[in-house]
């Protein structure tokens, strides 16, 4: 038999002609859904090309053309921005965003975080779908439909926009045996950045505290992305930082619904009691559970220093900036006592004080990236957040930015802060 590198040429006329031809003919009136199967076996591929090829050697099976030709497919259609489709994970997190001028470096980035889940669960004529999930190591995003026949028509994004979502009785639990290391290393970490140092019995009864509320811990959250036809888009997001490895959970799913009061009212939980209002118009009944383990992991990277600049004429000091998958964090410190107006006239200004507004305080932080390969990340147009307090020498807080696109954390050479470039190889990149 040929080398598989001798097949690849004629395979990929072969696959081109056999899998593609009636695809890409279509490719600006339909959305095309290949099979869950074809999906796994492509992102395999793509993880690990030489393991997927052993797979199938260890099993003795033959690599005749058709084997070739779905092989090829497979790595033509990943690297073709005209293919009528970005890649599985781009389509079930759309949200994270695609860069346009590379989709399948974006898809690239997503799989290397993303677990393929694929279960699926029917009650009352509600099959609800969790479809896949992608953890940046700080946040766990999942993706979820719900689909029954005859959906009335007022369940659509203005319905959901008129009422917060009541999912209270939805959660997310981590196994048994993961749940108390996850916990200890939380408290831990907490402890830690305070640079509190707690006796030993003290610290233990902070932790037996956490975990007798980790039902608040693993709090999902969630948001309707769009309808179509009968079926509902949700992602469901929850803070999950990266303390045990392969953790597995399990998504339970009841009575999602809308408060019973419009817009609802502040629901507070105290000494284990919950006031405020419950469900209104229920939407899936339930209960659903998907249990799962998280596989992969794109972690932030964080880098530490003194980089010290001036934007919008105020001297700032930065210490720390981390980079996720999807946004850009950095901490700062300012010598001048710096006031935030949202409107100009609304107060008196003292000469004392130093005054921002709105644009200016989008000017000072984050405004792009510079990646390995020489391009830049614009996001000087996507709005900032910004925190500031006072200290007793000046004010201390955080700016960061969403990226319009995902972005690999450990590809990031330089950031643009309020208009300076700072390179990162002046900066200590923190032990992981």
């Amino acid at each position: 038999m040929l080398p598989f590198d001798q097949w690849l040429p004629q395979a990929l006329m072969d696959a081109n002609l056999a899998e593609l031809e009636s695809i890409f003919q279509q490719t600006e009136d339909v959305e095309v859904n290949f099979s869950p199967w074809y999906l796994r076996e492509r992102m395999k591929l793509l993880a690990d090309p030489g393991r997927w090829i052993e797979g199938y050697s260890s099993r003795r099976r033959k690599l005749d053309w058709k084997l070739i030709a779905l092989a090829a497919a497979l790595l033509l259609l990943s690297a073709c921005a005209a293919a009528a489709f970005t890649g599985q994970f781009s389509q079930w997190f759309p949200w994270l965003g695609v860069n346009p001028d590379a989709p399948e470096a974006s898809e690239d980035i997503m799989a290397r975080m993303g677990t393929v889940i694929e279960q699926s669960q029917t009650a009352d004529d509600m099959t609800v779908a969790l479809h896949a999930a992608v953890w940046d190591g700080e946040t766990l995003r999942l993706s979820v439909t719900a689909e029954k026949p005859d959906m009335p028509e007022e369940w659509d994004e203005e319905f959901w926009h008129r009422s917060h979502i009541y999912w209270e009785e939805c959660r997310l639990s981590l196994r048994q045996d993961q749940l108390e290391d996850y916990v200890r290393k939380e408290v831990e970490s907490r402890f830690a950045e305070m640079e509190v140092e707690l006796p030993p019995a003290e610290l233990e009864r902070s932790i037996q505290d956490k975990m007798a509320a980790s039902w608040f811990l693993f709090q999902p959250g969630f948001n309707l992305i769009r309808r179509e036809g009968d079926k509902l888009f949700f992602e469901v997001t929850m803070p999950l930082a990266g303390y045990v490895e392969q953790p597995e959970l399990t998504l339970h799913m009841e009575r999602l619904a809308t408060y019973e009061e419009e817009n609802g009212a502040a629901v507070t939980i105290g000494n284990g009691e919950r006031t405020g209002p419950g469900p209104d118009v229920v939407i899936l009944g339930g209960p659903y559970d998907f249990t799962f383990t998280l596989d992969k992991m794109l972690q932030p990277v964080i880098y530490e220093g003194t980089i010290a600049l001036t934007a919008e004429n105020i001297p700032l000091e930065f210490s720390r900036i981390k980079f996720t998958v999807s946004a850009v964090e950095a901490d700062f410190w300012s010598p001048a006592s710096i006031e935030y107006l949202l409107s100009p006239n609304e107060e008196t200004r003292s000469p004392e004080q130093t005054y921002i507004e709105e644009e200016q305080a989008q000017a000072m932080g984050p405004q792009g990236l510079w990646m390995e390969d020489g391009t830049y990340v614009d996001f000087s147009d996507m709005g900032k957040s910004f925190t500031m307090s006072q200290t007793m020498d000046g004010t201390a807080g955080e700016m960061g930015c969403q990226y319009p696109h995902v972005v690999d954390p450990n590809a990031v050479t330089a950031v643009n802060l309020g208009g300076t470039r700072v390179e990162l190889r002046d900066l200590e990149r923190r032990a992981e």
